[in-house]
């Protein structure tokens, strides 16, 4: 019995295991939406959702908007190509995945999507009478 209370003596006032590595603690989120602008001095990207959610049961669904700081080695590619942070534009459909920190939103991936040209059969053909 004295060693089993003597063992949560222990457990309780151990110090907490330091946090490893250098990436900063954060809840891992992903956004998919359009470039609302992008600010290149502070390498902010402002970016709407897609899509309406909903975080809490009842509430209307809302478009979030979240401005992601994109540190320089965070790898910005479009398609397989790795492209620079000025080469993104306002329009833009992306998907960044980033960390929640106290200090903002911090890119950990961001992918910009292809801007495709309609191929002949998906234009639909107009009929001549």
């Amino acid at each position: 019995m004295v060693r089993l209370v003597l063992f949560l003596v222990l457990l309780a006032v151990a110090p907490a295991p330091a946090q490893t590595g250098g990436a900063p603690s954060g809840e891992s989120r992903t956004i998919v939406g359009e470039i609302v602008w992008v600010d290149l001095p502070s390498r902010l990207v402002l970016i709407r959702e897609s899509v309406k959610t909903t975080k809490v049961k009842g509430q209307p669904p809302a478009r979030q908007t979240v401005a992601v700081s994109v540190a320089p080695d965070v790898a910005v590619t479009r398609g397989k190509k790795t492209v620079p942070l000025n080469d993104l534009k306002a329009k833009d459909h992306v998907t960044a995945r980033y960390l929640a920190t106290p200090e903002g939103a911090k890119a950990v991936a961001f992918r910009v999507a292809e801007a495709s040209e309609p191929e002949a059969a998906d234009v639909p053909a107009t009929r001549k009478n």
